[in-house]
C-alpha cells in the first residue's frame, strides 16, 4: 500500500491540483501504483509505505527527524525565495500605524500553527529581542492556515502575521484580492524550503531515484513547473534544517520560549 501526497500548499485550487499531478508523475516514473493517502498530515508523514510527501521544516526537526528520510527541497521562484530557501513576510494591515516590529507591542498576532516554521518559529526569533518578561503581543490567535491569517488581517481581527513567501506568492498571483489592503512590514531571516520526505525504510538508491524523478517530472512539464513556481529540487541533508533548532534555542535563551 504505497502512498504519496503533496498537501502542504492547497490554495488556490490550481496549485493543489498541480501538486497532486506532481506526486502522480513521480510515482509513474518509478513504476509505482499509489493507494489513497491519509488526509491527516501526521498519518501521512508516518505511513510505513510513504513514497513522497512534503512537510514543514519545524515539525521535521522537532519530531520527524529519524522517523522519515529527507529527499530534497524545492527551489521556488517567488519573491522572498532563492535557491532552496525562503522567508516569511511579516504583514500588517496597510492602515496600521507601525514602521517596525517594536511598534507591534501589545498587538494581536495570527499564527497559522504552533508548529509552523514560517508562521511561528521565524517570527518568534525576530520578536524575541523585543519581548519583556516573556511577552510581546497582546493576543495570540491560532488561525490554522496562512490563508486564514491573511483573512484575519483583512477583516480587522488581527494586526500582524508572518506568512510564508510561497503561500503569499501563490495567492497574490492567482487571487490578488486575498492579499489586498496589507503591507509588508519586514521579512524574516531566510530558511530552507519545505522538504520533500519519504519513509525511513527507503534506501539511498530509492531516495536518489525520487529526487531524479522530481526533477525529471518538473522538466518534462514546464506548465506544471510554472504553476508550482518550482524550477527544480535541491539535495538537502539533516544539517540543512538543524538551524531551525538554533533559532528556537536563541529565543528561549532570551526568555521568549513561546509566542506571547
Amino acid at each position: 500500500m504505497i502512498v504519496a501526497a503533496l498537501t502542504m500548499y492547497v490554495e488556490p485550487a490550481e496549485v493543489r491540483d498541480a501538486y497532486r499531478q506532481l506526486a502522480e508523475a513521480v510515482a509513474l516514473r518509478l513504476d509505482k501504483t499509489l493507494d489513497p493517502a491519509p488526509e491527516e498530515l501526521t498519518a501521512l508523514w508516518s505511513h510505513p509505505e510513504l513514497l513522497l510527501a512534503q512537510t514543514c521544516g519545524y515539525p521535521w526537526v522537532t519530531r520527524l527527524r529519524g522517523q522519515v528520510r529527507l529527499v530534497a527541497a524545492p527551489r521556488y521562484t517567488f519573491e522572498g525565495c532563492a535557491e532552496a530557501e525562503h522567508c516569511a513576510f511579516i504583514l500588517v494591515p496597510a492602515a496600521l500605524e507601525a514602521s517596525s516590529l517594536a511598534d507591534l507591542r501589545g498587538k494581536r498576532v495570527a499564527l497559522n500553527g504552533l508548529d509552523s516554521n514560517t508562521g511561528m518559529n521565524l517570527l518568534r526569533h525576530a520578536v524575541a529581542p523585543l519581548a519583556e518578561r516573556g511577552r510581546f503581543f497582546g493576543e495570540v490567535i491560532v488561525s490554522e492556515s496562512h490563508a486564514n491569517s491573511l483573512a484575519l488581517l483583512q477583516q480587522g481581527h488581527a494586526d500582524v502575521a508572518a506568512v510564508d513567501a510561497v503561500t503569499y506568492g501563490y495567492l497574490r498571483r492567482a487571487q490578488p484580492e486575498r492579499v489586498a489592503g496589507l503591507r509588508l512590514l519586514q521579512r524574516t531571516r531566510t530558511s530552507p524550503t519545505l522538504p520533500f520526505i519519504t519513509a525511513a525504510s527507503r534506501s539511498d538508491a530509492e531516495v536518489e531515484a525520487l529526487r531524479t524523478a522530481l526533477n525529471a517530472s518538473l522538466a518534462a512539464d514546464p506548465g506544471l513547473a510554472s504553476i508550482l513556481a518550482i524550477d527544480g529540487v535541491a539535495t538537502v541533508e539533516e544539517a540543512t534544517y538543524l538551524p531551525l533548532l538554533d533559532w528556537r534555542r536563541e529565543a528561549v535563551e532570551r526568555g521568549y520560549p513561546v509566542i506571547a
